[in-house]
């Protein structure tokens, strides 16, 4: 069952008249990704999990999308503020992968561990410059020309063992048309944050199905041969 994040606020685009926990400004898409599987075959790029988003998108069709602006517009797609319930409280892998039109960044949790603990919420929002680690300060050079902060609260960071929860990636460049590069920036404290580095005006949903969380960032599909 895809359980929607609810927006608390919107940016105003950087001009005039383009992936979600959501926004608007994003339409020439039916829905913004409302199911990537609809899109041909994503080739993944790091790590062997490969997401699987298939539910509608977080938000409903907004009236235009950045990728039929013309080159050189200037406009950039707005990120609205997103928060909501998190699949459970254990992130266990991350997973990129690319389609035509889109890169998809997939958060996969496993079932939650046994305890009082109250239900695990997501939030995602736009992020800018200084970016630095929260334990150490330490400066984060982060690749893209825009940025998100993707932050889960009320998570399970390690075993009572004291095994790590998270096996995958803590800083992925994949060089893909749009996502250049996910930093785990704070992995303490039952927080788990993400900076998401990203070029091009495209628009960033957030997409959570089943074990799932995706987060899409458009791209121009490119020319036919």
């Amino acid at each position: 069952m895809i359980l929607p994040f609810d927006r608390s606020r919107r940016l105003t685009p950087v001009l005039s008249t383009v992936l979600a926990f959501a926004l608007s400004a994003c339409g020439s898409n039916p829905a913004p990704i409302a199911s990537p599987s609809q899109e041909p075959s994503a080739k993944p790029a790091t790590s062997a999990t490969t997401p699987s988003p298939s539910g509608a998108a977080v938000s409903s069709p907004a009236p235009s999308s950045a990728i039929a602006t013309p080159a050189g517009s200037g406009f950039v797609c707005p990120v609205a503020s997103q928060t909501g319930l998190l699949p459970s409280d254990r992130l266990v892998d991350l997973a990129i992968s690319s389609t035509p039109t889109h890169d998809l960044l997939t958060f996969v949790f496993a079932a939650s561990a046994p305890g009082p603990a109250g239900p695990a919420r997501g939030s995602l929002d736009a992020a800018t410059p200084p970016f630095s680690f929260a334990g150490s300060g330490q400066t984060i050079d982060l690749l893209g020309q825009h940025a998100v902060r993707v932050r889960f609260s009320g998570m399970t960071i390690a075993s009572d063992t004291g095994e790590a929860t998270y096996h995958g990636p803590t800083d992925a460049k994949p060089g893909l048309p749009a996502l250049r590069e996910a930093i785990q920036y704070d992995a303490s404290e039952g927080i788990v944050g993400w900076y998401v580095g990203y070029d091009g005006p495209g628009c960033v949903n957030l997409v959570r199905d089943a074990n799932n969380v995706t987060i899409t960032i458009d791209h121009p599909e490119a020319p036919a041969p």
